[in-house]
């Protein structure tokens, strides 16, 4: 049972006063050694004018160790970084002494003859007195170190082991030394040439040991330090961990780091996004200066998690005005605080406005005076409902805000003649079985129609999602809170896979295509290969220190259960509608010039989709979108046949009360 000595508290002040009382009795015993060292004899000289040397050099050595701030170095964090201030207050502690005493000239009486004080007692004097003072603070750091132990001698609370001997895993053993709840165990790196040696006071293992490291030494988690690793030797290392029943989380990569989303200092669990079987997509900043730097840009949805992602990563590129749009008032309240903090961080010159305006993008008066007030140059349409089983249930909402607030926003940009305009689509808008699929791809034939129409002075662009880690609503995030509520993770289906990509990976793949944009291409990001649903909630379980309960293993701690997909779901996803894909300015990113109705056509059956929309007739609202949709071999549910759609009219489900 774990036993915690009760160690007083002190004010900063009193503990100040009880290490200057430590110095000076180290320097009067240092002074003493270095006398019976010399003389070989135990020896205090008692003369007057050395007792006074001695006295003004204690006094000269506590100013030392105050103005070189030892005082301010806290006990409990002590480390070998003191040595060097150490050495010099003890250093200069001795001079003052030996200087007093040749300029006196004092004598000394020894074995009954008088004689000049040794020189070399003042060595000696700065020798001892830096052991003293050096080793009476280590010492101190250990007491206060062993006031966690327990009778085993470790150190109370969870047991630790860092993955990765480099500076990022060094760096943070010291940073475990200051939490009592925890205790490093061991080190574990791959390099078998470092396997048995010592490193910051702990054995550094093969990741073999492991599974008897859990046992012997108590580890219950494991903290992986490979900021500059590469993503395979991150993968084989993730890997490994997956195996054993130990929670894992991860310190940050330098990426983010640089992005201001986490410091040196911050875990992380591991999550998706480390699972990635492909590399992350770097992007090339000279387009997105390109696309940014200078320009008056507005965001729709500038509130979500992708929308405000775009404004912070437009922020830092020096835009000459920044404008929020949303109809939420909270999510516009948060950005713009949030912003407006990022803002206070820049010199007052580099600072662009920020503007924040609150309405529905299908307020086309609205939109349009929004567009003339600030001079905007740039759209960026991040605005959508998404959730597709809930636009199953919602057509007429659903379209109306997916297809006719992108044809508001669109006609404005057009007529207005703005520079670019990029619309977010989504990867369920390829051959779509899906409404919320349905509403974007119509979005999208909108921009593609617009960009061929005569006199279109607009650089129109659509860039592809697939899934996006850890954005509102994503699979990522209902997992996690699954596995936190103790499951269980519910999966569609067995074999459902998803491309994925990472919220700045999107941001930056928006603002890189808008500058490459001319006539309505559509982008997507090399998003390698998709990632089986079911794997990741299994990695994910195993990554948080649990094991998954099943067959082979009745007794784990949280079951996946399969339910079936949802109304509109696709076991898979694809990028493009047609197969030939160009390269772009990036490798990593690829385009398409996808078929389209012209513009004067599509204007017919829009007219038809809003009449079907306005009225709340979603079998209509349905026939028209699989019209529209129709060159693309995609086919939605009739929403007359529950059995085979799951979907029930809206007027009918209002009227029952659900």
């Amino acid at each position: 049972m774990k036993t915690v000595r009760n160690i007083s508290l002190r004010s900063r002040a009193q503990k100040r006063m009880i290490l200057m009382a430590f110095d000076l009795i180290a320097m009067a015993l240092a002074l003493w050694g270095a006398f019976s060292a010399r003389l070989g004899i135990l020896y205090f000289p008692n003369e007057p004018v050395v007792a006074a040397a001695a006295i003004l050099s204690f006094v000269v050595g506590i100013f030392a160790l105050w103005r070189l701030q030892v005082y301010h170095l806290v006990i409990r964090y002590f480390d070998m970084r003191a040595t060097g201030r150490i050495f010099a207050a003890a250093a200069l502690a001795a001079v003052a002494w030996v200087v007093l005493i040749y300029l006196t000239q004092e004598q000394i009486t020894f074995s009954g003859i008088e004689m000049m004080v040794p020189r070399s007692v003042g060595i000696i004097y700065c020798g001892f007195l830096f052991l003293i003072l050096f080793l009476g603070r280590y010492a101190m750091h250990l007491g206060l170190a062993a006031a966690w132990t327990d009778g085993t001698g470790e150190k109370g609370g969870r047991g630790i082991a860092i993955y990765g001997v480099n500076p990022a895993g060094i760096s943070l053993a010291q940073s475990l030394r200051l939490k009592g709840d925890l205790h490093l165990a061991a080190f574990v790196e791959d390099d078998s040439a470092l396997h048995g040696q010592i490193i910051a006071g702990v054995p550094v293992y093969s990741p073999k040991a492991l599974p008897e490291l859990a046992r012997s030494r108590r580890v219950e988690e494991v903290l992986l330090a490979m900021p500059k690793a590469s993503r395979s030797q991150r993968l084989a290392a993730i890997s490994r961990l997956t195996e054993l029943n130990l929670a894992v989380k991860t310190i940050p990569a330098p990426e983010e780091i640089m992005s201001g989303r986490y410091t040196i200092s911050d875990l992380r669990p591991i999550d998706v996004g480390d699972l990635l079987r492909r590399s992350t997509v770097e992007p090339l900043s000279g387009l997105i200066r390109e696309a940014v730097a200078g320009r008056t840009i507005l965001v729709t949805g500038a509130g979500g998690s992708i929308g405000s992602e775009i404004c912070r990563q437009v922020l830092r590129v020096q835009p000459k005005k920044l404008v929020l749009f949303d109809h939420s008032e909270f999510a516009l309240y948060t950005i713009e605080q949030e912003l407006l903090e990022a803002l206070e961080q820049l010199p007052a010159s580099e600072r662009p406005e920020l503007a924040a305006e609150m309405g529905s993008m299908l307020n086309g008066q609205l939109v349009r005076r929004v567009i003339a007030a600030h001079g905007i140059d740039t759209i960026y349409h991040a605005a959508a409902y998404k959730h597709v089983p809930l636009l199953e249930m919602n057509e007429p909402v659903g379209v109306d805000n997916n297809v006719f607030g992108t044809l508001v926003l669109a006609k404005a940009a057009f007529d207005a003649k703005l520079t670019r305009f990029t619309m977010i689509s989504t990867d369920k808008a390829v051959r779509p079985k899906s409404v919320m699929g349905a509403s974007k791809r119509v979005a999208e034939l909108i921009i593609q129609g617009l960009a061929e129409q005569d006199g279109c002075a607009t650089r129109f662009g659509i860039v592809r999602f697939g899934n996006v880690l850890d954005s509102s609503g994503s699979v990522v995030q209902r997992f996690r809170e699954q596995i936190k509520a103790g499951g269980p993770v519910t999966v569609t289906h067995p074999e459902i896979t998803r491309f994925f990509m990472s919220i700045p990976e999107a941001t930056q793949l928006v603002l890189q295509a808008s500058a490459m944009a001319e006539k309505g291409e559509v982008f997507v990001l090399d998003m390698g290969e998709p990632v089986k649903i079911a794997d990741l909630a299994r990695n994910m379980i195993a990554l948080s220190g649990m094991t998954v309960r099943d067959e082979r293993n009745p007794t784990g701690d949280i079951a996946i259960e399969y339910v079936g997909l949802r109304p509109g779901e696709k076991l898979y996803e694809e990028l493009f509608v047609g197969e030939e894909t160009l390269p772009t300015a990036h490798p990593g990113i690829q385009m398409a010039r996808e078929g389209s109705l012209p513009f004067a056509e599509l204007e017919g059956h829009l007219e038809t989709l809003q009449k079907a929309v306005l009225g709340l007739d979603c079998a209509a609202v349905r026939d028209k979108l699989n019209e529209l949709i129709a060159p693309d071999r995609g086919r939605l549910s009739s929403a007359d046949s529950a059995e085979e759609s799951n979907v029930v009219r809206l007027d009918a489900r209002s009227a029952s009360g659900q």
